[in-house]
């Protein structure tokens, strides 16, 4: 295998997206209305409902109400069974004297699963305000309730797996890791050093999510920042054919199995590698 060695990038001077979408043409003298965010989940707790509130906002003032109005994206960007999805009005009011307003979705569980499906929308108008064509893809999935505080804190972070001939030392060194909730009440993450035995120091943050008794990986792509050739992507870690586990009513210990080298800089590894690992709350 070759040499992995760290690459530093420095962003000089300039934004690149990877979005495809053009911006909106906005000189700042004009309204524009857009979504603050690009994504947002929906989650619908198990044989029940779930709501969410999409937010809209305007960059001015205005001393009256404003009507948008926006629309369901169809195609591959929308895979939702609307048996599962009630979008009481495809229009929502920013009140007079605010930035904001919010357009309601609700879910409810018919045949929702924990692997989410796509509603995407986007606002097609808003009166005289230049409306931001970017849009909006909602996640709609299976949650199963966790209790408030649970899997949250220290935890010890042990490997499993033997190590993997291809790394050489512990994928991440067993330690402490303190695991904080991020956004949903399922979504958790923590951070740690990938190959730090090897003299690595640069951490990732993980990101998990608590799926109705599976731990899911919710990135492929978690950057190393390493490589084994100039020039090439680095190495990224993220999900694995299989999901650790846990017990919602217990949380003193889960499992997590992360896949390495889903893109492997030029390494040689032949396929992504899966690890296991335990964590225990301490």
């Amino acid at each position: 295998m070759k040499k992995i060695f760290l690459i530093v990038i420095l962003a000089v001077g300039t934004l690149i997206s990877c979005d495809d979408t053009e911006p909106a043409v906005f000189d700042g003298s004009q309204t524009l209305v857009y979504f603050p965010n690009n994504s947002a989940n929906l989650d619908v707790v198990i044989d029940d409902t779930g709501t969410l509130d999409i937010q809209v906002n305007t960059t001015t003032l205005s001393d009256q109400d404003r009507t948008v109005t926006v629309e369901v994206v169809e195609g591959d960007a929308t895979t939702v069974d609307f048996e599962n999805v009630v979008i009481p009005s495809l229009s929502t009011t920013i009140p007079a004297g605010e930035f904001f307003g919010f357009l309601t979705i609700e879910g409810i569980d018919n045949t929702v699963e924990t692997n989410p499906e796509l509603l995407t929308l986007r606002i097609v108008d808003a009166g005289d305000a230049t409306i931001d064509p970017a849009t909006i893809e909602v996640s709609v999935r299976q949650i199963c309730p966790i209790e408030e505080g649970l899997f949250t804190g220290p935890y010890l972070l042990e490997q499993v797996t033997p190590i993997h001939p291809a790394n050489g030392v512990l994928s991440f060194n067993v330690q402490t890791v303190d695991l904080v909730q991020n956004g949903g009440s399922t979504e958790r993450s923590f951070d740690a050093a990938w190959l730090e035995a090897a003299g690595f120091s640069t951490q990732q943050t993980i990101p998990l999510d608590l799926s109705c008794n599976n731990v899911l990986i919710t990135s492929d792509e978690i950057d190393t920042g390493l490589l084994c050739t100039q020039g090439v992507p680095t190495i990224t870690l993220g999900s694995a054919p299989q999901t650790g586990n846990y017990d919602p009513t217990d949380d003193s210990s889960f499992t997590v199995i992360i896949g390495e080298y889903l893109t492997d800089g030029d390494c040689g590894v032949p396929q992504p590698l899966v690890t296991e690992f335990n964590l225990t709350k301490q």
